[in-house]
Protein backbone atom coordinates (compact mmCIF):
# COMPACT_ATOMS: atom_id res chain seq x y z
CA UNK A 1 0.00 0.00 0.00
CA UNK A 2 1.93 3.49 -1.17
CA UNK A 3 2.62 6.20 1.88
CA UNK A 4 0.11 8.77 2.78
CA UNK A 5 1.20 12.73 2.16
CA UNK A 6 0.37 12.59 5.87
CA UNK A 7 2.98 9.39 6.66
CA UNK A 8 5.42 11.09 4.24
CA UNK A 9 5.37 14.45 5.66
CA UNK A 10 5.74 13.14 8.86
CA UNK A 11 8.61 11.13 7.75
CA UNK A 12 9.99 13.92 5.44
CA UNK A 13 10.10 16.04 8.56
CA UNK A 14 11.40 13.70 10.75
CA UNK A 15 14.55 13.05 7.72
CA UNK A 16 14.74 16.72 7.92
CA UNK A 17 15.38 16.63 11.69
CA UNK A 18 18.44 14.11 11.81
CA UNK A 19 19.58 16.20 8.38
CA UNK A 20 20.10 19.80 10.66
CA UNK A 21 21.21 17.07 13.47
CA UNK A 22 24.01 15.92 10.77
CA UNK A 23 24.86 19.06 9.60
CA UNK A 24 24.68 22.92 10.03
CA UNK A 25 21.67 24.70 8.82
CA UNK A 26 22.98 26.13 5.78
CA UNK A 27 23.97 23.40 4.35
CA UNK A 28 21.09 21.54 5.40
CA UNK A 29 18.97 20.91 1.37
CA UNK A 30 16.76 18.73 -0.28
CA UNK A 31 18.93 16.16 -1.29
CA UNK A 32 20.52 15.39 2.54
CA UNK A 33 16.61 15.72 3.85
CA UNK A 34 15.90 13.00 1.12
CA UNK A 35 18.51 10.79 2.47
CA UNK A 36 17.89 10.91 5.94
CA UNK A 37 14.00 10.14 5.15
CA UNK A 38 14.90 7.60 3.12
CA UNK A 39 12.35 9.11 -0.24
CA UNK A 40 13.94 10.92 -3.59
CA UNK A 41 14.73 14.08 -3.66
CA UNK A 42 11.53 14.52 -6.10
CA UNK A 43 9.25 13.11 -2.63
CA UNK A 44 10.63 16.05 -0.65
CA UNK A 45 10.26 18.77 -2.93
CA UNK A 46 6.65 17.17 -3.97
CA UNK A 47 5.46 17.12 -0.64
CA UNK A 48 6.95 20.20 0.84
CA UNK A 49 7.35 22.40 -2.90
CA UNK A 50 8.52 25.40 -0.64
CA UNK A 51 11.61 24.63 1.27
CA UNK A 52 10.16 27.39 4.12
CA UNK A 53 6.91 25.22 4.74
CA UNK A 54 9.48 21.88 5.84
CA UNK A 55 11.81 24.34 8.01
CA UNK A 56 8.23 25.71 9.13
CA UNK A 57 7.14 22.26 9.96
CA UNK A 58 10.85 21.13 11.14
CA UNK A 59 10.62 23.70 13.72
CA UNK A 60 6.63 23.05 14.82
CA UNK A 61 7.58 19.49 15.78
CA UNK A 62 11.49 19.97 17.13
CA UNK A 63 11.36 23.42 18.79
CA UNK A 64 7.46 23.52 19.92
CA UNK A 65 7.26 20.07 20.38
CA UNK A 66 10.09 20.19 23.36
CA UNK A 67 8.46 23.93 24.33
CA UNK A 68 5.34 22.08 25.24
CA UNK A 69 6.72 19.04 26.55
CA UNK A 70 8.51 20.75 29.51
CA UNK A 71 5.38 23.22 29.97
CA UNK A 72 4.38 20.99 32.87
CA UNK A 73 7.90 22.33 34.62
CA UNK A 74 6.38 25.70 34.43
CA UNK A 75 3.18 24.70 35.56
CA UNK A 76 4.69 22.61 38.76
CA UNK A 77 7.68 24.62 39.22
CA UNK A 78 7.77 28.27 37.44
CA UNK A 79 9.10 30.37 34.73
CA UNK A 80 12.73 30.25 36.01
CA UNK A 81 12.98 26.53 36.47
CA UNK A 82 11.02 25.92 32.89
CA UNK A 83 13.45 27.96 31.18
CA UNK A 84 16.67 26.43 32.99
CA UNK A 85 15.11 22.44 31.71
CA UNK A 86 14.78 24.57 28.33
CA UNK A 87 18.34 25.93 28.50
CA UNK A 88 19.38 21.75 29.87
CA UNK A 89 17.70 20.51 26.77
CA UNK A 90 18.86 22.77 24.47
CA UNK A 91 22.39 21.63 26.19
CA UNK A 92 21.70 18.32 24.88
CA UNK A 93 20.18 19.29 21.52
CA UNK A 94 22.90 21.27 20.05
CA UNK A 95 20.84 21.03 16.93
CA UNK A 96 18.04 22.57 17.49
CA UNK A 97 19.54 25.73 19.23
CA UNK A 98 21.87 26.09 16.16
CA UNK A 99 18.75 25.73 14.06
CA UNK A 100 16.65 27.99 16.03
CA UNK A 101 19.25 30.55 16.34
CA UNK A 102 19.61 30.71 12.54
CA UNK A 103 16.24 30.83 12.12
CA UNK A 104 15.73 33.82 14.15
CA UNK A 105 17.60 35.72 12.65
CA UNK A 106 16.11 34.88 8.87
CA UNK A 107 12.82 35.16 10.43
CA UNK A 108 13.75 38.67 11.41
CA UNK A 109 13.41 39.82 7.55
CA UNK A 110 9.92 41.04 7.08
CA UNK A 111 10.48 39.71 3.28
CA UNK A 112 11.44 36.26 4.52
CA UNK A 113 8.60 33.90 3.88
CA UNK A 114 7.79 32.54 7.10
CA UNK A 115 8.64 35.65 8.98
CA UNK A 116 5.14 36.05 10.34
CA UNK A 117 4.87 32.42 11.65
CA UNK A 118 8.53 32.75 13.54
CA UNK A 119 7.52 36.28 15.03
CA UNK A 120 4.08 34.73 15.77
CA UNK A 121 5.62 31.68 17.77
CA UNK A 122 8.44 34.21 19.34
CA UNK A 123 5.97 36.21 20.40
CA UNK A 124 3.71 33.03 22.04
CA UNK A 125 6.53 31.48 23.75
CA UNK A 126 7.36 35.23 25.31
CA UNK A 127 3.74 36.00 26.57
CA UNK A 128 3.88 31.94 27.94
CA UNK A 129 6.78 32.84 30.03
CA UNK A 130 4.97 36.40 31.08
CA UNK A 131 2.22 34.10 32.11
CA UNK A 132 4.23 31.31 33.72
CA UNK A 133 5.77 34.62 35.58
CA UNK A 134 2.34 36.01 36.61
CA UNK A 135 1.47 32.95 38.22
CA UNK A 136 4.58 33.14 39.81
CA UNK A 137 4.42 35.80 41.60
CA UNK A 138 0.61 34.72 42.44
CA UNK A 139 2.12 31.56 44.19
CA UNK A 140 4.82 33.14 45.91
CA UNK A 141 7.09 31.80 44.08
CA UNK A 142 8.72 35.04 42.66
CA UNK A 143 8.31 38.17 44.90
CA UNK A 144 4.97 40.45 45.38
CA UNK A 145 5.33 43.27 43.09
CA UNK A 146 7.65 42.35 40.53
CA UNK A 147 6.59 42.79 36.99
CA UNK A 148 6.14 39.91 35.11
CA UNK A 149 6.23 41.25 31.32
CA UNK A 150 9.86 43.12 32.89
CA UNK A 151 11.16 39.85 34.62
CA UNK A 152 10.30 38.15 31.07
CA UNK A 153 11.92 40.29 29.12
CA UNK A 154 15.11 39.56 31.48
CA UNK A 155 14.81 36.11 31.53
CA UNK A 156 14.20 35.37 27.62
CA UNK A 157 17.43 37.77 27.08
CA UNK A 158 19.11 35.77 29.89
CA UNK A 159 17.98 32.30 28.33
CA UNK A 160 19.10 33.03 24.42
CA UNK A 161 22.01 34.76 25.42
CA UNK A 162 23.41 32.18 27.13
CA UNK A 163 22.22 29.81 24.40
CA UNK A 164 24.26 31.91 21.92
CA UNK A 165 27.35 31.85 24.34
CA UNK A 166 27.12 27.74 24.46
CA UNK A 167 27.46 27.87 20.64
CA UNK A 168 30.67 30.40 20.58
CA UNK A 169 32.34 29.47 23.72
CA UNK A 170 33.67 26.76 24.42
CA UNK A 171 34.15 27.20 27.89
CA UNK A 172 30.28 28.47 28.35
CA UNK A 173 28.72 26.70 31.09
CA UNK A 174 25.28 28.23 30.85
CA UNK A 175 23.33 26.18 33.57
CA UNK A 176 25.85 27.81 35.77
CA UNK A 177 25.63 31.13 34.48
CA UNK A 178 21.84 30.70 34.26
CA UNK A 179 21.73 30.33 38.11
CA UNK A 180 24.01 33.32 38.95
CA UNK A 181 22.15 35.63 36.89
CA UNK A 182 18.69 34.39 38.18
CA UNK A 183 19.84 34.79 41.87
CA UNK A 184 21.40 38.28 41.08
CA UNK A 185 17.75 39.21 38.82
CA UNK A 186 15.77 37.79 41.91
CA UNK A 187 17.19 40.16 44.20
CA UNK A 188 16.55 43.11 42.05
CA UNK A 189 12.82 41.99 41.99
CA UNK A 190 12.73 41.49 45.77
CA UNK A 191 14.55 45.09 45.83
CA UNK A 192 11.78 46.65 43.53
CA UNK A 193 8.74 44.97 44.80
CA UNK A 194 10.26 46.49 48.36
CA UNK A 195 9.80 50.21 47.30
CA UNK A 196 6.51 49.54 45.62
Amino acid sequence: MPESDVDLRARIVSGAIEAYRAADFHTVGPADVAEHAGVTEETVRRVFPLWELLVVAVMDRWNNGSRRALWVVAERSGAVAYLRARLEAGRDEPALVRLRTALLSAASSPEHPAAGWFRGQYTRSFEDVTLALVRDVVAGREPRGTSPRHAAEQLVALYEGLQLQSMLRDDAEPLAGFDRAVARMRAGWAAAAATV
